[in-house]
């Protein structure tokens, strides 16, 4: 393997352990789950298995993985739709996200039956058009919840960082467009980079739960000792 590709797998693979790490970190944390959605932590639980089974179907067959991201991205809609559907309290935007999410599976479901061959290769309608819906619920999330103190803040800002990145990938088209020849760089980099600031962004997440479980534990502690 060449050292440019060795460097590149290097940092996909640093993306797969930090985000092992990260869905590793949540799950044993118990006493956060009561606040955690199950439905996050099902999120994590599902990208781990998705993404280790990218990464070994690529070192087994390079570029026969690319189905794989039809389920990434259709598990992340699904997930992230629902977990927004109950950060956002607003009824009337809750019945959007609704009417929003059955129509794009029913979209994608039309496609996939209609030209069964496109499950092969990557679906560039269902990557720009999820990424950017769960772009504006993550907005629109952080607009709503902005004065408060709240929980999947700093996830929502990775996210949105994250799936703009993958989006401005697949709007240019090229997939093996090159940005510098020698070295070697081309500008799938950037989206390797872009998903360990996710992944970043998801830790400060938990370190973000993590603080506030001390905080309340401390304020028990204080109301048991009258302070």
């Amino acid at each position: 393997m060449e050292s440019k590709h060795l460097f590149f797998f290097f940092i996909s693979l640093s993306g797969l352990f930090f985000l092992f790490f990260n869905t590793f970190l949540f799950i044993r944390k118990k006493e956060i789950h009561k606040d955690l959605s199950k439905v996050f932590l099902l999120y994590l639980v599902s990208l781990s298995l998705i993404e280790l089974a990218c990464h070994i179907i690529g070192i087994l067959k390079p570029n026969s993985n690319f189905f794989i991201s039809h389920f990434y991205f259709i598990f992340q809609f699904t997930f992230l739709s629902y977990l927004y559907s109950k950060l956002i309290r607003d009824k009337l935007f809750n019945k959007l996200i609704a009417v929003v999410y059955f129509s794009q599976i029913l979209i994608l479901g039309y496609m996939y039956v209609s030209n069964p061959s496109l499950f092969w290769k990557f679906n560039e309608y269902e990557i720009i058009a999820t990424s950017l819906i769960l772009v504006f619920y993550a907005l629109y999330f952080i607009y709503k919840e902005i004065d408060k103190v709240h929980y999947y803040y700093n996830f929502s800002i990775g996210l949105i960082l994250y799936l703009l990145c993958s989006v401005s990938i697949f709007l240019n088209g090229n997939l093996e467009f090159v940005l510098i020849e020698n070295p070697h760089i081309d500008i799938w980099i950037f989206n390797t980079i872009f998903y360990i600031v996710f992944q970043f962004m998801i830790f400060r997440e938990y370190a973000f739960f993590n603080s506030k479980l001390y905080k309340n534990e401390n304020e028990e502690d204080d109301v048991l000792l009258g302070n």
